[in-house]
């Protein structure tokens, strides 16, 4: 144990004696310490001051930080699992491969901080992705904070301040934002599937490209917005409560691989008519469901099995339906322009590519007279699949224009 650790050991001791009340008690202060890989579960540091401290390395995990002054400090790649940040400042403090996971940050300051190094007499700045999955971070102040490219999976956020935070690519899918306040907040190809953005105020926010699909966006404020090529609902269609309680289960199943909520599942059903557009029903089951007429446009519908169900005259333009099980079908007169069918390759419980696919099944399917135009097939199972009077317009399975009649 080198003199700097054996001092701060010291001097936890001390601030235990000052929380408790005990005699000889002093609350913990110390500023711009090198203080590199402790490992202090269930640390207890609560009110003191260590700002500009270098924890890089440390474990954590469970450890009580709640109202300290951590200003500047570098918590880069330490296991800050199950910790508690309430109301501490950390203004300028790096979590840069930070684990964060189920942490407490309510009412915390979090606002930008940049890591400079200097390395041969030349300063270097580093960035990298934060991850804050299933963090705290009810009432925090992140207004004008960086997390471009950060984790905030199945966050708890409600009322926090995000205005004008930059959140480009952020994962937010399944986090609770509602109350929050996103004002101008740059959020161009973020995820938020699933995510609660009741009553957020989104006004003036850049959410282009961003993915909006099981988002209930009837009590959110999206005065001047962009959602250009944002996936979203139609703010005029309606979902029956019923299934929008499946839709909700369905996200939570999504967004944790399965360990929460539940599988959508309206086999042998009928939804006939009924628009689900842009909604993220992958792996969904559809099996023997009447489904004529249904709207299902832009959704993601990979993996998804419709055995034996009916969709004719369904509207699924621009949906993606990789890996899709659609044996025995039927789609007659169905609009499917541009729709991807074909081979969606397997992800392991991490997330991480197997190198095995998984091929679409369109055996038996009845296509007749259904609008193909542009649709990808390749790698789909097409055993008996009936297309006449298809329309195969630009698909991979429409013929070239000027190939030679046979011999």
């Amino acid at each position: 144990m080198d003199s700097n650790t054996r001092a701060f050991m010291q001097a936890l001791n001390a601030h235990q004696r000052f929380l408790t009340g005990q005699p000889n008690g002093k609350r913990l202060m110390v500023r711009q310490a090198e203080l590199p890989r402790l490992a202090l579960s269930n640390l207890d540091v609560r009110d003191a001051i260590m700002s500009s401290c270098n924890f890089g390395g440390s474990a954590f995990r469970g450890s009580r930080f709640d109202g300290c002054d951590l200003f500047a400090s570098d918590f880069n790649n330490t296991d800050l699992s199950g910790a508690s940040f309430r109301k501490s400042d950390l203004r300028a403090a790096n979590f840069m491969d930070a684990r964060l996971v189920d942490a407490d940050l309510t009412d915390a300051d979090l606002r930008p901080g940049q890591m400079v190094t200097w390395k041969d007499g030349e300063r270097q700045a580093k960035n990298k992705q934060a991850n804050l999955t299933h963090v705290n971070l009810d009432g925090a102040n992140l207004s004008g904070a960086d997390l471009s490219h950060a984790s905030l999976l199945l966050a708890s956020a409600k009322d926090t301040n995000f205005s004008g935070a930059t959140l480009f690519s952020v994962n937010l899918a399944g986090a609770d934002l509602s109350g929050a306040n996103l004002t101008g907040a740059k959020l161009r190809e973020a995820v938020l599937v699933g995510a609660n953005l009741t009553k957020v105020r989104l006004a003036g926010a850049d959410l282009s490209g961003a993915n909006l699909r099981n988002v209930d966006l009837s009590n959110t404020d999206l005065t001047g917005a962009n959602l250009t090529n944002a996936a979203m609902r139609s703010s005029t269609a309606t979902v029956p409560a019923w299934l929008r309680i499946k839709l909700d289960l369905h996200s939570l199943w999504i967004n944790t691989n399965g360990a929460k909520g539940q599988r959508f599942d309206i086999s042998g059903k009928t939804l006939a008519g009924l628009d689900l557009g842009s909604f993220d029903l992958r792996a969904g089951l559809f099996r023997a469901a009447d489904l004529h007429d249904i709207v299902l446009a832009d959704c993601d519908l990979t993996m998804a099995d419709f055995t034996d169900s009916d969709l004719s005259g369904a509207t699924l333009d621009g949906s993606n339906m990789a890996g899709a099980v659609l044996l025995r079908s039927k789609l007659n007169r169905a609009k499917l322009r541009g729709v991807r069918f074909g081979a969606l390759e397997l992800l392991d419980g991490q997330g991480r590519q197997t190198g095995r696919m998984w091929n679409a099944n369109l055996s038996e399917a009845n296509f007749s007279g259904a609008d193909l135009r542009g649709c990808m097939f390749s790698g789909s199972k097409l055993d008996g699949a009936n297309m006449a009077g298809a329309n195969l317009g630009g698909s991979d399975l429409a013929e070239p224009k000027d190939a030679l009649p046979p011999a």
